[in-house]
């Protein structure tokens, strides 16, 4: 009986010339080095549209997008830049997961995200805002794993995947399920969180696609520190894309990007380095361990127990604006940072009242941190 080669099988597209390419996981798929995060487009849809088919047009093969980005249009500013160039291309589309998510709802949102963008299927699907809790809604009977299986079974996905905010371990518990293709999580110079779930996904050839490589555009933001840690005299941008791509278990940086300029920089950054030849993973990780061992022990690990604040200071995200001051030279970042905190919940609320100081397990001085975080933004 001959083989039949199963639906959909064009390999995705290269431009060799331009782009590096890795393995996809177990998938067999060479994913472009750098792609393309959706949720960045802007206003001016003629722009979108000339970024998103130059993206193509330079062997970027994996875009992902949701309907839900946005206020609701990301899909819709995404479609037009890849109209007759889809073929070869992963477009990942997105759904939340809940306790109220139905296979026949889930089934619906793919076939309406489907149509947004013109596409005959989904080459990968992935489940959003996942959780370990979520776990029984995926399994239920008449749950999401029911309506990806079928929806697998009927062509219109190939892969799936998952993306969210969980525990490392827990997420590591997740893809050992064997139920996941790929893993999308937020990995960068200053945020290494993940680096166990991206060493297991590796070791169980499950794709990870690394989003955040420039942590927002914090790392836009030149920092001399980094520079010395990494032993490389680059602007930040290409030291943070150099650095998540010398791990050897991610598959794909995902940049968000909305101008030419970052599209053609970010691609000649993948296209001049080589991790084989130049990157030393292994040093660069010293380099940071470094810095952050200068903090000491007296560093916020984001638990949250000081929170609800009584006066609304968002202490958490105030004290890592704080972490990327001391730890890495980010001063710029932080000024910034602090000046766009909304209102309801910036420093300038603080009374020091020191219910943050009772609470915190680590025993941080948080008045006097963020006492010192509001003299560096005035200055």
């Amino acid at each position: 009986m001959p083989i039949v080669a199963p639906a959909h099988a064009e390999p995705l597209i290269r431009n060799d010339e331009t782009m590096r390419y890795r393995p996809f996981g177990r998938t067999g798929w060479q994913v472009s080095a750098l792609s393309f995060g959706c949720m960045r487009l802007g206003e001016d849809q003629e722009r979108n549209t000339a970024l998103i088919s130059r993206a193509v047009d330079l062997g970027v093969n994996y875009f992902e997008s949701t309907r839900y980005y946005l206020g609701g249009t990301c899909q819709h500013k995404t479609a037009p830049g890849l109209a007759g160039k889809t073929a070869g291309v992963i477009v990942s589309g997105k759904e939340r997961i809940n306790p109220d998510q139905t296979a026949y709802l889930f089934r619906k949102e793919i076939e309406r995200q489907l149509d947004i963008l013109g596409l005959t299927h989904f080459k990968f699907f992935q489940v959003g805002w996942f959780r370990w809790e979520n776990m029984p809604h995926l399994l239920k009977r008449g749950g999401v794993l029911e309506a990806i299986r079928r929806a697998k079974d009927e062509g219109l996905i190939q892969c799936v995947g998952f993306t969210g905010h969980d525990t490392p371990e827990n997420f590591i518990t997740c893809i050992e399920t064997g139920l996941f293709d790929s893993i999308t999580v937020p990995y960068n110079l200053i945020n290494r969180s993940y680096e166990p779930t991206i060493r297991r996904a590796g070791q169980l050839g499950v794709g990870v696609v690394a989003m955040c490589p420039v942590a927002g555009g914090v790392l836009a933001c030149e920092s001399s520190r980094l520079r010395d840690a990494l032993q490389m005299d680059l602007p930040t941008t290409e030291m943070a894309l150099r650095f998540v791509l010398s791990n050897p278990d991610v598959s794909t940086a995902c940049s968000g990007m909305n101008t030419l300029e970052q599209l053609e920089e970010n691609v000649r950054t993948v296209r001049n380095f080589d991790p084989a030849a130049q990157g030393d993973f292994a040093a660069m990780c010293e380099g940071l361990d470094r810095l952050r061992a200068e903090l000491g022990d007296k560093f916020c690990t984001a638990c949250r127990y000081c929170m609800p604040c009584p006066e609304g200071v968002d202490i958490p995200r105030h004290l890592d604006l704080y972490r990327q001051w001391k730890a890495f030279g980010l001063e710029d970042a932080a000024r910034r940072g602090v000046a766009r905190m909304p209102e309801d919940k910036s420093l300038a609320r603080c009374t020091t009242c020191g219910a943050c100081v009772a609470a915190c397990p680590n025993d941080l001085p948080v008045p006097d941190m963020l006492a010192e975080l509001a003299r560096l933004a005035e200055g």
